[in-house]
């Protein structure tokens, strides 16, 4: 396992509309310590990246020299999903987030990006569904786009959730399963697994899933709200998840999902990128 972090740990710029872009993300991810990096795509339909813009292709020719003179490995994405970020209600709205989806798609394999994680389908937007009915939804939402995906060379992660379908370990293996293809697997997040299971004990879950896990989001939290904090700034028991991704022969990355940039000032951003660095290489040693 290595360990690496999503591009948001250098994204927001505190108190401003602005961001920071891709290209100053790695450069600044690298000088922390990480060699390893998600490129996280989820703010595309927000325009939160200059990836959005008809120079899009252009765009990711620089992300692509960055990621080379940089020596960053780029093993996993994440795409766009249904957010309060991203106006996706109204038939408009929709047609643009599934536009920025396909592309976002595009970039990860001109990238040449192995996984992309993706959220299963919103339970929220199908009250009172059968768990039938909701692995039903998911391929109605996703087969086409999959299918795209695939296709470009693109494998494909879903991710458990804090609640609803997708958050039982059960639910996730049934809707990787249903695809019948290796190239359907997992990205199992520490910081959601802890809010939905009892007492936050993620060893029988991950078993579950087993060979299926492809990437990881690690984060903490308190056991209530999905917080993105550090590990070991929460209850998260790190020994227990890590032998358990040992047990089952995880031989993918540990990517951490953390927030502690996200309201610090630029003064503060590297040196915290620093600090994340630190804490995310105590898991290897576990």
């Amino acid at each position: 396992m290595r360990i690496g972090t999503m591009s948001i740990l250098f994204r927001e710029q505190n108190g401003t509309s602005e961001h920071i872009g891709y290209v100053e993300s790695l450069q600044r991810i690298r000088r922390a310590g990480f060699e390893v990096a998600d490129l996280n795509l989820c703010q595309l339909c927000a325009h939160k990246t200059t990836l959005h813009q008809d120079n899009w292709q252009e765009e990711t020719e620089k992300i692509s020299e960055a990621v080379k003179t940089l020596g960053i490995s780029l093993p996993q994405c994440h795409l766009p999903f249904k957010s309060k970020k991203v106006h996706w209600e109204s038939p408009e709205d929709y047609a643009y987030y599934i536009e920025m989806f396909y592309r976002a798609i595009d970039v990860a394999a001109m990238l040449g990006i192995p996984w992309a994680v993706v959220h299963p389908e919103r339970s929220a937007d199908h009250p009172g569904f059968t768990r039938a009915q909701h692995l039903a939804a998911n391929h109605k939402e996703y087969d086409a786009l999959v299918d795209y995906a695939l296709r470009k060379g693109l494998n494909i992660a879903f991710e458990n959730m804090r609640m609803g379908y997708g958050s039982d370990a059960e639910d996730l293996a049934e809707l990787i399963d249903s695809f019948h293809d290796t190239r359907i697997g997992a990205c199992w997040d520490t910081g959601h697994a802890n809010t939905h299971y009892k007492k936050g004990d993620q060893w029988d879950a991950l078993h579950i899933i087993g060979n299926r896990l492809h990437c990881t989001h690690i984060d903490d939290n308190r056991g209530d709200e999905d917080l993105h904090l550090l590990p070991w700034e929460g209850v998260v028991d790190w020994a227990r998840v890590i032998a358990a991704l040992r047990d089952i022969n995880y031989s993918g990355d540990l990517i951490l999902e953390g927030f502690i940039n996200l309201f610090a000032p630029d003064s503060l951003k590297d040196e915290n990128g620093r600090h994340a660095f630190a804490v995310m290489s105590q898991l290897l040693m576990l």
